[in-house]
Parts: structure tokens; sequence; C-alpha cells
């Protein structure tokens, strides 16, 4: 749909599916990398006053909506160091939100200049040096597939030339997205009635008591851009070397949607760059060199298809408020845990939280660590093989550039019934027989054992609190988890190659610390409470969920 003139808000218009690739490659195989972009038809083009991106991920209390993302953007020329401060007057460049459509859908509701449908992928996201203008993305994609698949995109904007002068407003405070993003307000007059529908029934429903900002990445973006004119509609490539993590802590996490003050706090630097393609599906079809020549370089570079920042970042900050919790524990060199499978209903954005908090609020044996309990969210997708004949000696798990070496956990099947789930107690080594982290694909090979079989590669991803046990006072990690595998049954060589995929869910509890005082040596009182929790919990949840009243409202 065209503009009129004088229209101060615009209507949807249909723009281009997308798919996006996601992959990681070696730190020190970089230069080598981008010359070999460079002569197949690609030039790298840096951002010189701004090449620094700082991107704050919102989430809910509940935790983060797997298929929807929202985030706010900076772009600087300033790098964040160790501390940041956040203000409710901290100026943003970019609000943008991305939700999930079913795979069958193919177009949105969102708002965007006509003529700009057509322009080069290459030239959308960050082709102007500075935004000054404020610009809603709203961007929808399928989520769900493993990473062999691509995510499906489609996407609109609005950019300063789509208002008139009077309309133009400098920027989005960090106050400013808070108040878009869980109430009406004023701000609504310059959106479209589509992009404020979304908001008053998808975005605000969820976030109006709950939001919080989760992370906080770092990076500075290298482009990839194409010099062949039939390819510039086709594909955008770039490359994050380095990706730096940053904790977000609330100054009053009660009080923060009125009062939006926190501290980003550094946390860790990935060790290897990221390597993005988004591509137009419809014409990389018909760009088959195109397509052979970029296969080639992903796997001269053993790239490995990799988990978005955003996920990477909830596992972070996870971990690393179980780790500022100092909990005392006992000398093991060992994690003991219970696990069985559940229904799969309790395994969704709000059932995996609420189901378990109204648990825990149930239980006679446990409850949440904290009044007021973080989400913890951990994510995976790895490599996994074997060493021994005719039974596993060492499993062998490639997650990025991380290669570890570990002997096989013992497995205690506790309950095995006609009725109930099955229950296993676990016991897995805390540290591996061997590691090392890869920084250039040369050195692959070299850890690598030779006789490793390789079982296949998984996707995991879970959801869960720290409870606390009544009467030891000892303290759990207790998730709902689901782990996806995949394996080749046809020689990899084969061009038609058959995958077998394999998805379980399954309620675990894992035992963490305590936070008062060091214990003796004593599993047995463990594994006691690890079979508490299969006889108050598994009776529920080998059901199908039914959700009473919010525990978090």
């Amino acid at each position: 749909m065209s503009k009129k003139s004088g229209d101060k808000l615009f209507q949807p218009s249909i723009d281009f599916e997308r798919s996006e690739y996601r992959y990681i490659f070696y730190a020190h195989d970089q230069e080598e990398l981008i010359q070999d972009f460079s002569d197949i038809g690609f030039k790298t083009h840096v951002y010189k006053k701004t090449p620094i991106t700082k991107t704050i991920y919102f989430g809910s209390r509940k935790g983060l909506k797997p298929g929807l993302s929202i985030k706010g953007r900076i772009y600087s020329n300033v790098q964040t160091d160790n501390v940041w401060r956040l203000t409710p007057d901290t100026v943003f460049n970019l609000l943008e939100i991305k939700s999930t459509i079913k795979d069958d859908e193919t177009f949105l509701y969102g708002f965007m200049i006509e003529d700009e449908k057509m322009k080069s992928l290459v030239s959308d996201e960050e082709s102007v040096d500075m935004p000054i203008d404020v610009i809603y993305r709203i961007q929808k994609a399928s989520e769900g597939r493993l990473l062999i698949d691509s995510t499906f995109k489609t996407k609109s904007r609005l950019s300063k030339d789509a208002l008139r002068p009077e309309d133009i407003k400098n920027n989005l405070t960090f106050s400013e997205i808070i108040t878009l993003l869980t109430k009406p307000s004023d701000l609504d007059n310059k959106l479209s009635p589509e992009v404020s529908d979304l908001l008053n029934r998808k975005i605000r429903p969820i976030y109006h008591k709950s939001l919080i900002p989760y992370v906080m990445t770092q990076y500075s973006r290298i482009h990839l851009l194409p010099t062949k004119q039939k390819w510039k509609d086709i594909i955008r490539i770039t490359i994050d070397p380095g990706v730096d993590f940053y904790d977000i802590i609330l100054d009053n996490p009660k009080d923060f949607i009125d009062n939006p003050n926190a501290t980003a706090e550094y946390i860790n630097r990935e060790k290897f760059c990221r390597l993005e393609f988004k591509l137009n599906p419809v014409s990389i079809k018909n760009a088959k060199d195109l397509d052979k020549t970029i296969g080639s370089i992903i796997r001269k570079y053993r790239c490995i298809g990799y988990i978005s920042k955003k996920w990477s970042g909830v596992t972070l900050v996870s971990e690393r408020h179980i780790e500022k919790q100092a909990f005392w524990r006992e000398a093991f060199a060992k994690s003991i845990s219970g696990f069985f499978p559940v229904d799969e209903s309790w395994f969704s954005y709000g059932s995996v939280t609420e189901g378990l908090l109204q648990l825990i609020k149930k239980s006679k044996s446990f409850r949440t660590y904290r009044k007021d309990p973080r989400v913890l969210v951990k994510n995976e997708n790895f490599v996994q093989g074997f060493l021994g004949v005719p039974s596993p000696s060492l499993i062998v798990t490639v997650e990025g550039p991380h290669i570890t070496y570990n002997l096989p956990p013992t497995s205690y099947p506790v309950k095995l019934t006609k009725i109930l789930p099955e229950f296993y107690i676990v016991e897995e080594p805390i540290n591996p027989v061997r590691s090392n982290i890869i920084s250039t694909r040369s050195e692959l090979e070299d850890i690598l054992h030779p006789s490793i079989e390789i079982e296949g590669y998984s996707f995991f991803r879970s959801y869960g609190f720290l409870v606390e046990a009544l009467k030891s006072n000892r303290v759990y990690k207790l998730t709902i988890e689901r782990k996806t595998s995949v394996q080749e049954l046809a020689d990899p060589q084969s061009e038609n190659q058959e995958l077998k995929h394999k998805t379980e869910i399954y309620c675990k509890m894992r035992y963490i610390g305590t936070e008062d005082r060091l214990y003796k040596v004593d599993e047995e009182s463990i594994f006691n409470e690890l079979e508490a929790f299969y006889d108050e919990f598994s009776p529920f949840m080998s059901e199908p969920l039914t959700l009473g009243q919010t525990v978090f409202d």
C-alpha cells in the first residue's frame, strides 16, 4: 500500500521472506575466511562512526518466551568495559521485536514505505552510521526447528522518511521503551493500528507487570556485502568476532517498571566468531553457484551451527546467578541428579515456570530458594560421540570451540513401575578427563581421536528454579528439560541423507550445595531427597498440565 500525502501513519505492506543461518568459526581463521569471501565477490564494511553495537534483551520474570525476541540497540563508538549504568534517560537508537509465526504464514502486519520493499538485504538493518529516528522493527520468525534448518523471517520497518518532520522523534529513552512494552501511553499516537494491536494483544499482557532486561551483548560487526549486482537482493552476511555478554542487575526489582535503573556487569567474551547468513530463500534457489560456493567455505572452516546470542547470554546469566550464591558443596567430585519423563504439555512458555512454581508451592518437602525466585534457563547445541567398543569408555562432546572427554555417567534405575514414569538417579563426573578450546580449525583434527564414533548432534533447552529441601536446607536446581537429538542414518557423503529425530522431555532435580554450612559426605541423604522429589512431582507431571491462578502475579 502506498502512502497518502499528509498521512501520519502507515498501513501494512508485505516484505519478502528471509531465512537465517547461524554458525560459528574459530578465531584465528577470521582473516583467511574473510579473504575467501572476498575472492568470490564480497567486500567488507564496518561503520566507522559507530562500530560498537550494544543490545539489551528484554523478557519476563517467567523467562524468555521462545519465538519472541524484544531488544533495544545502541550504536556507539565507545566500548563498555566492566560496568555500565542504565538510567531512565539512557538513549537507544532502535527497538526491535520478533514474534513467532506458523510456517505457512507468508506475510506480516507492520509498516514500511512501499518503495523500500525491494531494497537489498545488505542495505537494511544497519545501513546508516547512527540511526537517529524512532524505528520499530516488527519481525516474525518461525522457531522450534533444529539448527540445521533456517529461521524464516519477514520484516518491515518505520524509517524517518515515513514521518512528517513534526512527527520525527530522535531516539527512544530506556524509560520510553519500558512504557511502550508495558502499557498504553501518548507514544501510541505515533504507531500504526496494526503495531498498537500487536503490543496490546501479544506484548503488554505478558510484560505489563513482569518486564525486565535480561542480558546485554556488545560486539563490533563486520558486514560482507556482495559486489555482484545479481546477489544484492539475495544475501547478507555478517561476522561478529568475540561477542561480550553482560548481566543486568536491577537497582530495585520490584519497582523496576516505574523506576528503570540498572547496572550492566561484564560476564564473559566468546572465544570464537559468529557467522550469520540472511537469505532470500526464493532467489537463492536460482543462484546455485553462490549456494555451492558458500557451502564449501562453511565446510572448509569447520563452521558449526549454533544458538543465538540471546540464548547464549541467558544461559551465562543463569549460571552466574548460581555461582553468586556461593554455596558450600561436599567434595563428591561428581554431580548427583534424579529425573523422570513428563507429559509434553509441561514444556511450553509460561507452563514451564508457572507449572513448576505451583507444584513447589504445594510441596511438603521443598520450597523456592528465594521468595522471589529467578527463572534459570540453559541452552546447548552440541555434537556427541564415544570411544570404546563394545561399550563406551569415554564420551566426547563438541560444543562450539570446546571439546571435552568425559567418563560415562553412572545411572541407577530407582523406580520402574507400570503405573508411574520411571525414575533414575545419575552420578556424573564434574570435571572432564580431557578438555581443550579450539582456536583454529587445524587444531580440531589434533584433539579428535580418529576412533571416535559420532552418535549425533543435539539441541538442549531447560527452564527451572533453585529450590531448598525443608529438612536439610540443601539446595537443588529443579528444571524441566527438552533434548532433541538427530542422527544421520545414511552415508554423510550421500546426497540422500536420512535423519532420525528423537525428542525427550523430562523433569530433573540436580544437587547444587548448601547455604549455611559444609556437610559431611552423605550421598544416601541426597538420594532420599531425590526420591521425595519423584514421589511428590511425578503423579502430577505424568498427566497433561492444568494451570491455576498465575503464581507470578
